[in-house]
């Protein structure tokens, strides 16, 4: 007969924290957190999603050879030992966007023509996700970009949100407790903001008495977004009042004016601590560019000029300096999460992370093929999945993949057609 032993100790949540003096310490994964013949619960599902403005080169980053067997192109050389962590998309494009740079604003969202002057954009793959599930968390999305100038981050209303381009300062804000005083007008001021609604809800009442069919309709609606702001607000005053975990790590600084790909390396390691503490499970982040990058510290670049480089080989040679040097970033960042547990798993299989660009060719602005990288989740990765150019299914159809694999019921999501994008499979 097998031995049986059978766990008697008290179980923990799985979110527990060791608390005193003020602090919160995110514990690791304890055997208590799970209870006695209890099946390990399902841990939620993250995104990452990444848009490097200023595109990659890329005949040094799409393989000749489709498939498994793929030899790695120069720009993939250096992720040997995450390769099995992620897929390489050729092929893909949004339709109707054919705007050059302005193509960034519809990376994550789709919206066709953004260049013209009387675009609207709509909501990003990144709050939808933020709308159904934000309220899981203390942040329902984080939004970073190497240019506090650049987001690519829309709301339903297709504005764009104000991104953070300071490691440091997205640090504090998710790490650092605020002092007493700093709590206690934080609280207020949700306070002052719920008092406020209540006034503006009351008065949408007694409006709704006196208003035709569809003006009461409208104010249903409306009133059901006051409820719903509510609701978070009251999230937000709990939240404010409780201590922020803390990482394990000392806190992030911000690199030297022009290290912009160092920069982007550190947003993509607050997201990694952000995700590992359950802060959030919904970041974007945009890369605009650099002058300076990690592996020849002493040189300085001309990035959006050397990528309008028109075949010219001196340009894509330091291109590629610049271009090699972001990638590695983010295999950094796969090999990281691959080595942060998640319960019993890691956090890379919990984590799906993109990394792609509005221009599949900079130094012609043309918006067709676009690069795109796919790390983690539950894919079966380490392959490069080549599409038409000419016949794609549209980028919107990862989209609907991806908010699918977050457990989030969508069919259909911007100019899509399709439930995923054939040959990447669970």
């Amino acid at each position: 007969m097998k031995n049986i032993s059978f766990t008697t100790q008290t179980a923990l949540s799985r979110r527990s924290f060791l608390r005193g003096a003020g602090i919160a310490l995110a514990l690791p994964w304890l055997d208590a957190m799970l209870p006695a013949f209890a099946a390990e619960p399902a841990a939620p599902m993250r995104f990452v999603g990444i848009l490097n403005c200023l595109s990659f080169h890329t005949p040094f980053l799409f393989p000749a050879e489709t498939g498994r067997d793929y030899k790695a192109p120069p720009y993939l050389e250096g992720l040997q030992n995450v390769r099995d962590a992620f897929s390489v998309l050729s092929g893909l494009s949004h339709p109707e966007v054919r705007d050059g740079h302005a193509s960034d604003k519809s990376f994550f969202t789709g919206a066709p023509h953004p260049g013209a002057a009387a675009f609207r954009n709509t909501i990003s793959l990144d709050q939808l996700a933020a709308e159904r599930i934000g309220d899981q968390t203390r942040y329902p999305s984080l939004n970073l970009s190497t240019s506090g100038r650049t987001s690519f981050s829309y709301t339903s209303s297709g504005v764009a949100i104000p991104p953070e381009a300071s490691p440091a300062r997205a640090f504090a804000r998710l790490f650092i407790d605020g002092s007493p005083a700093e709590v206690a007008r934080e609280v207020a001021r949700v306070q002052e903001g719920q008092s406020i609604l209540d006034r503006v809800a009351g008065e949408a009442k007694r409006l709704h008495r006196t208003v035709g069919a569809r003006d009461s309709e409208k104010l249903d609606q409306y009133l059901t977004s006051v409820r719903e702001l509510e609701q978070r607000m009251e999230r937000s005053k709990s939240y404010a009042q409780r201590p922020k975990p803390k990482p394990g790590v000392p806190a992030l600084k911000d690199p030297e004016p022009g290290e912009e790909t160092r920069r982007f390396g550190l947003m993509l390691e607050v997201a990694r601590l952000a995700l590992q503490t359950d802060l959030t499970r919904i970041v974007t982040i945009g890369n605009t560019g650099t002058v300076k990058t990690p592996s020849k510290p002493e040189a300085k670049f001309a990035h959006h000029d050397l990528s309008h480089h028109g075949q010219d080989a001196g340009k894509i040679e330091q291109l590629a300096v610049l271009e090699r040097d972001v990638i590695l970033e983010w295999g950094g960042f796969l090999q990281r999460l691959k080595e942060t547990p998640d319960g019993s798993r890691r956090l890379l299989d919990q984590t799906i992370t993109v990394m792609g660009a509005g221009m599949g060719n900079a130094s012609s602005h043309d918006s067709t093929n676009l690069p795109i990288l796919v790390g983690g989740g539950r894919f079966k990765h380490g392959q490069h999945i080549a599409h038409n150019p000419k016949d794609p299914p549209p980028l919107c159809n990862l989209w609907v993949q991806i908010l699918r694999e977050m457990g989030l019921p969508t069919t259909e999501f911007g100019t899509s057609n399709g439930l995923g994008v054939p040959g990447l499979e669970v």
